[in-house]
């Protein structure tokens, strides 16, 4: 198995089905999706029934999202292990490209950009990253997006993250990971969606937890540390070109990117390719997919 796709769930059955279906969609890698709901009651079951063995999961109570991926995690049998929210999705060949780069590369963490978007999947905006920086991590604080990298099994141990956090578990995580050596490298491509919408886990709070990993890593808890890594960050991003794309990226708010779904959403892809990255032989393939 080249990639193991891992999703903690848990009362997100209206959006569910768009994760599911962005990776039934991947092209060119043999794809094991595993998804850890904890008990929910809304609509999810029925979904997850809905596409047969195409996914793998199990509905029991847990922990909380990290205690929920490292379920996951122990079902994993993939090279590759890449992280989906049950209200995110990726975008075509995203993580075709991120294995391809790590092959080549050789490096454990491989990531790229996503695309924020709306509850309806329509563009909000791109968030365009730059090359890895151990000191930026340690104090501008997580990046990249979660949704937008793969990390190699063999560079995780057993439950690598911390059940006891629920919102900066991708800082810990990505800390840890550095800490230990991990190599990480970026590749400018537009891999997954980040859905902003009320009451995602990462709007509810997160100070406490935010003081806990800084302490655990020995990181400053200076006001001027953040800043610091602020403007490190954009430093790093102006570099490399990040800010133009996200320039080219704004006409584009708005519409819809569910390429997997509507007709609309993969040519919403094929222009943010074309704006943003001057990728068209892979926004063809995309267009020939769908019209199959």
């Amino acid at each position: 198995m080249d990639v193991s796709v891992l999703t903690p769930s848990y009362g997100y059955g209206r959006f569910i089905a768009d994760g599911i279906e962005s990776v039934i969609q991947q092209r060119g890698l043999r794809l094991q999706h595993i998804i850890q709901d904890a008990g929910s009651g809304d609509e999810t079951l029925e979904v997850l029934r809905s596409f047969g063995d195409r996914v793998e999961w199990a509905s029991e109570t847990d922990m909380g999202q990290s205690d929920g991926l490292n379920r996951a995690l122990a079902k994993a049998t993939g090279d590759w292990i890449a992280w989906l929210n049950a209200d995110e999705y990726y975008l075509p060949d995203g993580l075709r490209v991120l294995v391809e780069e790590g092959e080549r590369s050789g490096a454990d963490v491989v990531y790229g950009d996503c695309v924020t978007v709306d509850r309806e999947g329509r563009v909000i905006g791109l968030r365009p990253q730059h090359p890895f920086s151990r000191l930026i991590l340690r104090l501008y604080g997580p990046f990249p997006e979660s949704v937008s990298l793969i990390i190699r099994r063999t560079s995780l141990g057993g439950d690598p993250w911390d059940p006891s956090l629920r919102t900066v578990m991708d800082w810990d995580l990505y800390l840890g990971l550095a800490a230990e050596g991990a190599s990480f490298h970026y590749v400018p491509y537009p891999i997954g969606a980040f859905r902003q919408h009320e009451g995602q886990a990462s709007d509810r709070g997160g100070r406490r937890e935010t003081r806990h990993v800084r302490e655990r890593h020995a990181i400053p808890t200076g006001r001027w540390s953040h800043v610091v890594g602020k403007v490190l960050h954009a430093i790093g991003k102006l570099t490399a070109g990040s800010y133009r794309r996200q320039l080219r990226a704004r006409p584009l708010k708005g519409l819809d990117l569910r390429w997997f779904k509507e007709r609309n959403g993969v040519d919403t892809f094929r222009l943010l390719l074309d704006r943003c990255y001057s990728m068209r032989t892979n926004a063809g393939r995309v267009r020939r997919q769908r019209a199959r």
